[in-house]
C-alpha cells in the first residue's frame, strides 16, 4: 500500500478548492491508498514543522495540488507571512531535490478541476496527474501509479525462435544525394560522357544536368522564385541544377553542377553554398532541423545560420566544423526555478549552465575529476568574490578555502558532485556538477553565492559574471577538456538568477524607485557561446538586470545605470 502526502495551499478567494482537496484524500483512502491531509490532524495539538517534514520524508509519494496561491508561494513570489506551512513544505521538497534530483519521480504534481497546468510551479517541471472528477475513473491516471497497476503490462519474456539463414543477396547500394562535393570536369568531349564510382558532380562543357530541370523545380512556388533570384545573384558561379529541388529540414536544397548547393528556409531569400561548406554543414549535429540554413551567398570561414530550432548561430570551420550560437537572452528560465538553493542565507545570486554536449555513455565524475576540481576553483574568478565584497565594506577578511561538501542532504556520487567555499559566515560560493539524468539530458553546473550581506545592484552584476564563468568553463572543464571547441547537440544556455526573502537584501536604487514593491526573486536565460569574453559576459549581466529591475518595479531602468 502506498503512503501519500497531499501538499496543498488554501485559496483566499476560492474556498471550494480546500473541499476539493478534501475530496481527493478521502477518495484515494477509499481506494486503498494509505493518503495523508493535514485537515485529518486539525484535531490534535502538533508541531507541524515536524510533522511536515516527517510526511515529506517519509512518505511514498508527495501529490502537490495545483494552484496559483501554490504556485505563487512555491516560487517565492508570495508574502512571506501567508501560507508559512506551503513554504516549509516547498522548502523541504527542494532541498530533498537538491540532494537528489531522483526525489522529482516522486514528487506528483495533481491538476484538480477547473485548476490548469499553468498552476504548477515551474521547479516540477511540465509533467502533471489531471484529476478530471472525484471518481475512479477521473483519477485513473493517478490511481494507477498510486496503486501500482500500469494500465499496459510488459509480457513476459518468450523463448527464442530457430531461424534458419539465408542465402545473403547481392548487396544493392542506393545512388546517394552529391553531398560531399567532389567535382569533376571533361572537357574536349564528343559522344556520351560517363562517371563511374565517385560521388559528386561533374561538369562538361556546354549543358549539363538533367534535361530540363530548373532552379527551384520541385519547390513551392514562392521558394522557386527565391532560387531563381539566388540563381541570378551568383551568376554562372553554380552551374546547372543537377536534381530539381527537394524538401529538407525546415526548407528546400537543390544541388548544383558547379560545387555548389541552393538552400532556403520556408519563406526566406534562398542562399548559395559552396560544396566544401556544405559538407560541413552537413557533418554537424543537429543539422539542418537544429542549426538551420546559411543566411548569406558564399560565405567561407564563419557561416552564420538561422531558421533552425535552435534560432540564430554561427557555423565555425576552423579548426574543426561546430556550432556556436548568436547570443540572445529569454525569460524562459527553468532550471533556476527547478533546482534548490544551497543552503539558507538572506540572498543567493547564481547562474545555472545547462551544457548539452555530445558526451560518452560511461561518463562520470572519478577521482581525477575532483582533483582537477579541486585544482581548479581556487584559481577561477568566483574564489575572489567574497573577499572582494567584504574588502568594500571594511569587514576582516577571512581564509577562504573550497573543501568537499559534507553532511545532511549532500550525496556526493559519481554523477554529482559538489564543493562549498567556507571560512566566511557572511558569504560563501557553492559549486555543483551534474551529469545528464533522464530528467535532464545535458550537463548542469550550478554556481552561487549565498550572501548575508545586503548587495548593490552592479555588485550582483560582478556576482554573475563570474559565476557565469565557472558554470560554463571552470568547473565542467574538470570534465571536458576543450569546454569551448566541444560539440554542441543543442545551444548551451546560462539562466542568472536572484533570489531573496527580502527584497531589501538587493540595493536597486541606482535603477531609480519602484512602482511598488520589489519582488524578491527572477532569473534570465542567456544564450550564448561557451568561453564567451569577460567584457561580454558583463554586458550581458548588467542586461539581465537591468530586464529584471524593469519587471520588479523600475520601469526607467537602463543598462547605463550600471557602472
Amino acid at each position: 500500500m502506498a503512503s501519500v502526502f497531499l501538499s496543498y495551499a488554501r485559496e483566499p478567494d476560492d474556498p471550494s478548492h480546500e473541499e476539493s482537496v478534501l475530496r481527493l484524500w478521502e477518495l484515494l483512502r477509499f481506494c486503498g491508498v494509505d493518503a495523508r491531509l493535514d485537515l485529518g490532524e486539525t484535531q490534535r495539538r502538533r508541531d507541524w514543522a515536524l510533522w511536515r517534514a516527517q510526511q515529506i520524508r517519509e512518505a511514498d509519494y508527495v501529490l502537490v495540488i495545483a494552484s496559483p496561491a501554490y504556485r505563487r508561494h512555491a516560487e517565492g513570489r508570495g508574502d512571506a507571512s501567508e501560507e508559512r506551512g506551503v513554504q516549509w513544505e516547498t522548502r523541504l521538497i527542494r532541498d530533498a531535490f537538491f540532494a537528489d534530483r531522483h526525489t522529482l519521480e516522486r514528487v506528483l504534481p495533481v491538476v484538480l478541476p477547473g485548476r490548469s497546468e499553468l498552476d504548477v510551479p515551474d521547479f516540477l517541471g511540465t509533467d502533471f496527474y489531471p484529476v478530471s472528477a472525484f471518481t475512479v475513473e477521473g483519477a485513473e491516471q493517478l490511481l494507477r501509479l498510486l496503486t501500482d497497476q500500469p494500465e499496459i503490462v510488459e509480457p513476459p519474456l518468450g523463448t527464442k525462435p530457430q531461424l534458419k539463414p539465408r542465402p545473403a543477396a547481392a548487396a544493392v547500394t542506393p545512388r546517394p544525394r552529391p553531398v560531399t562535393h567532389v567535382h569533376n570536369e571533361a572537357r574536349d568531349v564528343s559522344g556520351f560522357l560517363i562517371q563511374v564510382g565517385s560521388v559528386g558532380s561533374m561538369t562538361a562543357p556546354g549543358p549539363s544536368g538533367p534535361p530540363g530541370v530548373q532552379p527551384g523545380e520541385g519547390a513551392d512556388p514562392r521558394t522557386k522564385r527565391a532560387f531563381e533570384e539566388a540563381l541570378r545573384r551568383a551568376g554562372d558561379r553554380l552551374g546547372k541544377p543537377s536534381e530539381p529541388a527537394f524538401p529538407y529540414g525546415p526548407g528546400f536544397v537543390q544541388h548544383f553542377t558547379g560545387d555548389a548547393v541552393l538552400c532556403a528556409v520556408t519563406g526566406r531569400r534562398a542562399v548559395a553554398v559552396t560544396g566544401p561548406v556544405w559538407d560541413d554543414l552537413v557533418a554537424l549535429p543537429g543539422f539542418p532541423e537544429g542549426t538551420g540554413f546559411p543566411t548569406e551567398d558564399f560565405a567561407a570561414r564563419e557561416v552564420g545560420l538561422d531558421g533552425g530550432t535552435w534560432k540564430a548561430g554561427v557555423l565555425l570551420r576552423d579548426p574543426a566544423p561546430r556550432w556556436q550560437p548568436r547570443p540572445r537572452m529569454s525569460r524562459d528560465a527553468r532550471q533556476a526555478f527547478q533546482l534548490p538553493v544551497a543552503g539558507p542565507g538572506d540572498l543567493t545570486v547564481r547562474a545555472v549552465a545547462t551544457l548539452p554536449w555530445q558526451l560518452d555513455d560511461d561518463l562520470e565524475i572519478t577521482r581525477r575529476t575532483r582533483e582537477l576540481l579541486e585544482t581548479a576553483l581556487p584559481q577561477a574568478e568566483i574564489t575572489a568574490q567574497a573577499p572582494a565584497l567584504s574588502r568594500r565594506r571594511g569587514l576582516p577578511l577571512s581564509w577562504l578555502r573550497w573543501e568537499r561538501a559534507s553532511g545532511p542532504g549532500v550525496h556526493q556520487t559519481g554523477r554529482d558532485a559538489r564543493y562549498d567555499q567556507t571560512g566566511d559566515d557572511d558569504i560563501r560560493a557553492v559549486a555543483r556538477l551534474m551529469l545528464p539524468t533522464s530528467l535532464t539530458p545535458a550537463i548542469t553546473v550550478a554556481v552561487e553565492f549565498q550572501a548575508n550581506l545586503r548587495i548593490t545592484a552592479n555588485e550582483v552584476v560582478e556576482l554573475w559574471t563570474a559565476a557565469w564563468d565557472a558554470a560554463t568553463v571552470v568547473v565542467p572543464g574538470a570534465l571536458v577538456p576543450d569546454p569551448q571547441n566541444a560539440t554542441l547537440l543543442a545551444p548551451p544556455a546560462v539562466e542568472l538568477q536572484v533570489k531573496t526573502e527580502r527584497p531589501e537584501a538587493v540595493d536597486l536604487s541606482v535603477f531609480g524607485k519602484p512602482e511598488g514593491r520589489p519582488e524578491g526573486q527572477g532569473a534570465v536565460t542567456v544564450v550564448a557561446p561557451i568561453g564567451f569574453g569577460r567584457d561580454e559576459r558583463r554586458a550581458w549581466a548588467a542586461k539581465a538586470l537591468t530586464r529584471l529591475a524593469r519587471e520588479w518595479g523600475f520601469v526607467d531602468a537602463e543598462e547605463s545605470d550600471l557602472g
